[in-house]
């Protein structure tokens, strides 16, 4: 019996470090699929769009010269254009979780917990937000004037306000659109390092790997 006990002992002694070290490995393989699957990243695309300037303008005028009972006119017509093409180079930037989910600055600020940041621009976004809603209530009356003025074939002075009043909800709502970014990409990228590293040593990685 005691014999027996040994033999068990030494096979134990020789395979659970093997086995320990697949459970290890394992492991290991796991956190790796983890980081993967949940590190941030950041990536900046460049593109180039044609920006097309055209400006023309005409000039009409008639100069009538009288004598006794003799009248002779002359009318002159100038027009003059302009036409520019530039080729323009837009650098635009995103925020990637696992390389495969697209971050918008909120998530990404509420990932990072930097709530401050997150308190700061909900503020601005809330008052663009009120902003555009007068902006569009501006619109749909000037929109609703000019109709019931056309239907109701008043003068044209209420035609004209409310045409105006909606040209100015249209510029109240387009000055009020949010940004691509309420934050830079130097910040965005210090605070994607500051996490990946957090994450690294939370599931046991060398800092190196990514």
């Amino acid at each position: 019996m005691p014999r027996r006990c040994l033999v068990v002992i030494l096979i134990l002694f020789f395979f659970c470090p093997v086995l320990f070290a697949d459970q290890a490995s394992d492991q290991e393989y796991i956190n790796k699929l983890y980081y993967r699957n949940n590190k941030l990243a950041l990536e900046v695309r460049k593109r180039t769009i044609d920006e097309i300037r055209n400006w023309s303008n005409t000039d009409i005028s008639t100069t009538t010269y009288s004598f006794e009972s003799y009248a002779y006119s002359t009318t002159g017509i100038y027009t003059s254009s302009l036409f520019r093409s530039e080729a323009k180079e837009i650098t635009e930037w995103y925020i990637y979780k696992g390389a495969v989910t697209e971050l918008s600055d909120f998530e990404f600020l509420n990932l990072v917990g930097d709530r401050e940041k997150v308190e700061q621009i909900s503020k601005i976004e809330d008052q663009k937000t009120g902003f555009r809603t007068i902006g569009n209530i501006t619109i749909g009356l000037g929109v609703a004037g000019m109709i019931g003025g056309a239907a109701a074939s008043t003068n044209q002075s209420l035609v004209m306000t409310s045409a105006l009043v909606m040209v100015a909800g249209f510029f109240i709502d387009a000055f009020n659109q949010s940004p691509d970014h309420y934050i830079k990409p130097d910040y965005a990228q210090d605070k994607i390092n500051e996490y990946n590293i957090d994450l690294k040593r939370k599931l046991n990685l060398p800092l190196t790997y990514e």
